[in-house]
């Protein structure tokens, strides 16, 4: 599994990015002062806001040894492991339970992501919170690249080369409610697009939806 691909010059600081920005919506959705796992959290530029603004005590887990170095400043303890590696979770069932798990530009990139999930519904509270994003391989511009029999692999986006798992707004949902979890809320980010057809495309989340955050709690 590759690391998180990108970073934030500065503080990280979600108030001046778009309101429909992933990151400015997935940060809002952490309660303030959780115990929180924060998976895939590259150099901690999140863990720093979640400490910080929200005083959460934060876990991290990382994959490259460099980023999980620099976390470190910033989280109560950083854990340097592969998601797709079953011990990994072995060393976290040792520091469980959390309130909140924050996986956000994780679950595309894992070999299992349903075995993924069941193993973070055993590290939750009873009522623990799983804040997850997603990109979506159904969004407009996708659709026009694959209508004219386009798929080309990029370095980061939908198509990010590292990606082994693709999902639609619907597909997600489905894999979220299989795998133990009752669904708050969903929010998009567009990204962008263009702002003329918003009206036309906002009733259809399957289509407008560039990536999208799923806000879900563990059920009994």
């Amino acid at each position: 599994m590759s690391s998180i691909k990108y970073s934030y010059r500065g503080k990280f600081n979600p108030h001046c990015l778009e309101p429909t920005n992933i990151d400015r919506l997935s940060t809002s959705l952490v309660p303030p002062n959780s115990r929180l796992l924060e998976l895939g959290c590259s150099t901690g530029f999140m863990s720093q806001y979640f400490t910080s603004q929200k005083n959460c005590q934060v876990t991290g887990v990382e994959l490259n040894p460099a980023a999980a170095k620099k976390a470190r400043l910033h989280c109560h303890r950083v854990i340097t492991a592969d998601l797709n590696q079953p011990a990994t979770f072995t060393k976290l069932q040792r520091l469980q339970p959390f309130d909140v798990i924050f996986a956000s530009a994780i679950i595309e990139h894992l070999l299992h992501p349903q075995q993924f999930l069941h193993h973070l519904y055993q590290l939750l509270t009873p009522d623990g919170l799983l804040i997850i994003t997603f990109p979506n391989v159904a969004h407009w511009r996708q659709r026009l690249h694959l209508l004219t029999g386009n798929w080309d692999y990029q370095a980061y986006g939908i198509l990010d080369s590292t990606h082994l798992k693709f999902f639609t707004y619907f597909t997600a949902q489905t894999l979220i409610l299989s795998s133990g979890f009752a669904i708050q809320s969903i929010h998009v980010d567009p990204a962008g697009g263009i702002k003329f057809l918003d009206p036309l495309f906002k009733p259809f989340p399957n289509l407008y939806a560039h990536q999208f955050v799923i806000h879900a709690q563990k059920s009994p």
